[in-house]
């Protein structure tokens, strides 16, 4: 029996300025019609973030607003709609 699950998945990098090296990499899935959710974030280079906490941080917060926004529309939907 062919079971088929569908999910939206967020991809973020996160980069600081004067530097073309990512930061931090953000990793989140919102599964359609419930599930289990997730969000994840991989400090890729400490010092960088260390150097730049303040704005990362806003980044990271704005990345994990974009996920609540897809829960958030996933709730919202009619069972037709799923």
């Amino acid at each position: 029996m062919l079971e088929i699950k569908r999910s939206i998945t967020l991809t973020g990098e996160i980069k600081v300025p004067d530097s073309d090296r990512t930061v931090v990499y953000l990793n989140a899935t919102v599964a359609e019609g419930g599930g289990e959710d997730s969000i994840n974030q991989n400090i890729q280079d400490s010092k960088l973030y260390e150097a730049n906490k303040e704005v990362v941080r806003r980044e990271i917060a704005e990345f994990t607003q974009q996920f609540y926004e897809a829960q958030d529309a996933r709730a919202t939907e009619t069972p037709e709609q799923q």
